[in-house]
């Protein structure tokens, strides 16, 4: 009993227990805010957070990093205590799990475009609101049934913003053999591995599953960062330890935070034309920003720039959770919390929220409606922690 006592005490500085580190789904929770408000395209006071103002960082790299963090970290005792096939095996049933949940959503948003009670088409195309165009993500009405079919079983058509689905199966696929090198104590060749994938892939940009999710996140590259966080997860108890006595230790965070504030001070300078002139510093000129995002800072190529940008983002983010854990807990850890226990099943009920909310409220990014924008993130936000905190459909939506 007192390991569960510990779990949830807001008076710990280390929220952990045999089985859970609440910073961790306080994190993910985060994570999930930072992806809803970013799918639900209105602009409202949140955007000020969540439109990479933080850093040249989104939410995808984090729930990719935390995913593989959480497998790392729980695998590593599954696997000792439970053994191989049995561990393996639940692996490849959540995986199934997951390309089941990204089928329903293809279908089920299909289905209500046919029923033309709801618009369907915030989900069912993407809007590049810069270049003012937009793409189908479904085929053609005149379509046959089975090549509607093939596409959908293959991931080639579906809402973009649930892609990242896509992209987890397969990482979930591939997680086996990185932990047999990690059990066997093979880290070096793992992680000598996934670089050379995301350096190739780099220059050859090759899509190896030809699923729709690899023009946002390519598997050979953003493997690298699943199969970081997956170490990290693995030998957290051991990296926990050598922070904790190694005498860089102050040296190593204070360099840590000079990083992140320079990253910061850039990203305030994204000339994002959505984002009020107000909210921006204008100190690095336009073109010398995009140059630079370009080519260091690209979200679908994992740029080398915001690999380093999200590593000290996380670290930092990590320490200043544990050290103010008590506030951070009593203040918002209610909402967080909950969210980061239930990623799947937040993710997987906020592409529906979004097709109901794009309906009532037109998705233009302006600022003139600053306030009922605001108003609306908020609702949708607190009904899906509602619906996470009465176990609303549990049985039938996995977590």
């Amino acid at each position: 009993m007192n390991h569960i006592k510990n779990r949830f005490d807001s008076r710990n500085i280390e929220p952990v227990s045999d089985d859970r580190d609440l910073r961790i789904d306080f994190m993910r929770g985060v994570v999930m805010f930072i992806l809803i408000i970013v799918h639900i395209e209105f602009f409202s006071l949140y955007n000020f957070v969540a439109w990479e103002r933080v850093g040249i960082v989104s939410g995808g790299e984090g729930f990719v990093i935390l995913s593989g963090f959480v497998i790392g970290m729980v695998y590593r005792k599954k696997i000792f205590k439970s053994g191989w096939k049995e561990s393996i095996l639940k692996l490849f049933d959540r995986a199934f799990q997951l390309y089941k949940v990204n089928l329903f959503i293809i279908f089920s948003i299909f289905i209500i475009s046919q029923l033309n009670i709801f618009d369907a088409k915030e989900a069912m195309s993407f809007h590049d609101r810069v270049a003012n165009q937009i793409y189908s993500l479904y085929p053609d009405k005149n379509v046959s049934i089975q090549t509607f079919l093939s596409q959908a079983f293959l991931l080639k058509i579906g809402p973009h913003q649930t892609q990242i689905l896509g992209l987890y199966t397969f990482l979930l696929l591939l997680s086996p053999l990185a932990l047999f090198l990690l059990v066997n104590k093979r880290t070096t060749m793992l992680l000598t591995l996934s670089w050379v994938l995301y350096l190739y892939n780099s220059d050859k940009n090759i899509s190896v599953t030809g699923s729709q999710f690899e023009y946002a996140f390519p598997l050979l590259t953003w493997q690298l960062i699943y199969v970081h966080g997956m170490t990290f997860g693995f030998y957290k108890k051991e990296l926990s330890e050598f922070l904790q006595n190694n005498k860089y230790r102050k040296a190593f965070l204070v360099s840590v935070g000079i990083i992140f504030s320079i990253f910061f001070f850039i990203a305030q300078n994204n000339p994002n034309p959505n984002m009020p002139s107000y909210a921006k510093i204008h100190l690095i000129n336009s073109e010398t920003f995009n140059y630079y995002y370009n080519s260091y800072f690209l979200k679908n190529k994992l740029g080398i720039l915001r690999l380093v940008n999200y590593f000290v983002f996380l670290i930092t983010s990590f320490w200043v959770l544990t050290k103010y854990w008590k506030f951070f807990n009593k203040y918002l850890g209610w909402f967080f919390i909950p969210i980061g226990q239930a990623t799947l099943y937040v993710f997987i009920l906020h592409v529906y929220a979004l097709i109901i909310i794009s309906n009532f409220i037109p998705f233009q990014l302006h600022q003139g409606n600053l306030i009922s924008n605001t108003i609306g993130h908020t609702a949708i936000l607190l009904g899906l922690w509602l619906m996470v905190k009465n176990k609303v459909l549990y049985p039938w939506i996995p977590r």
